[in-house]
């Protein structure tokens, strides 16, 4: 279905300009309506969930940080408001406030409502589980399917492969039961937090409930976050005690996620957070 009338459909609008934007996964542009604003699309030929299901996030993100307004989704297409990137001093602390309030949405149970995706990898979320114990969600749901995948795609040797398997074993020792779920924003890079003039918009999730520490382990890895983004997010929740020695762990899920995307590059990556178990 072409852009224009899916366009139409949901915002009963025709386009005058259209500018292709590079994701990564999905085809996006940049769209100018005759109505004079401007919206951002992702788009799909073959239809399925994905879309709709990144709708749903946003919006439930959007109950307590900032995210872009969504105004239409379908199976092969989320139309949001297009954000207009500015300098902002302010950012580093605002995006530390905001998360910090998001991790304080709680739930009964471990995981989501639905599966989703981190970046192209199927995320499994134990829907209808009803799993109060992190470290067995933590297991089931996020290493053990990486694990497997990337010794499937020949990506880890078996050795390698057996050395990861006994992480399990440790996982009684590093997560402490009384862990509560929170809602996580799920994929915090900083490519995925823009600098709106007034407050910071989260874009691109992979929701679910879980440690907040995931979140917070996954900014470390990249950079493109300052001292007062920690500093601020600990005001409200303050540290705990050994993150430092769980942050190897929460950064093995996204290097085995990077390894079975963009391959061999991030073995040593994956070993490295291992051996540091």
């Amino acid at each position: 279905m072409p852009i224009e009338v899916l366009i139409k459909q949901h915002l009963n609008q025709k386009i005058t300009h259209k500018q292709s934007i590079g994701t990564g996964i999905f085809i996006a542009y940049k769209v100018k309506l005759d109505n004079h604003k401007t919206v951002f699309i992702k788009y799909q030929s073959s239809p399925n969930q994905q879309l709709i299901q990144q709708g749903k996030e946003l919006q439930l993100l959007g109950k307590t940080i900032t995210t872009p307004k969504v105004l239409g989704c379908c199976e092969h297409c989320l139309i949001l408001e297009w954000i207009n990137e500015s300098f902002n001093p302010n950012l580093q602390s605002q995006a530390g406030i905001a998360l910090a309030h998001l991790h304080q949405n709680t739930h009964d149970y471990f995981g989501f409502e639905m599966d989703n995706k981190i970046g192209q990898t199927d995320q499994f979320n134990a829907t209808g589980g009803n799993i109060t114990n992190w470290s067995e969600f933590y297991w089931k749901y996020r290493l053990l399917y990486q694990i497997e995948l990337a010794f499937k795609n020949n990506l880890l040797n078996y050795d390698n492969y057996q050395q990861l398997l006994n992480i399990e074993t440790k996982l009684l020792h590093l997560l402490d039961k009384s862990i509560k779920p929170a809602l996580l924003h799920g994929d915090l890079w900083s490519g995925n937090l823009i600098s709106g003039k007034n407050t910071p918009y989260f874009i691109d999730s992979a929701s679910y409930y879980g440690h907040c520490e995931i979140d917070l382990a996954l900014t470390f890895m990249f950079g493109g976050f300052s001292d007062d983004f920690y500093h601020a997010y600990h005001k409200i929740n303050p540290s705990s005690a050994g993150f430092n020695h769980r942050k190897p762990l929460y950064m093995l899920y996204h290097y085995l996620n990077h390894l079975n995307m963009f391959g061999s590059e991030y073995h040593q990556n994956v070993m490295s957070c291992y051996h540091a178990l």
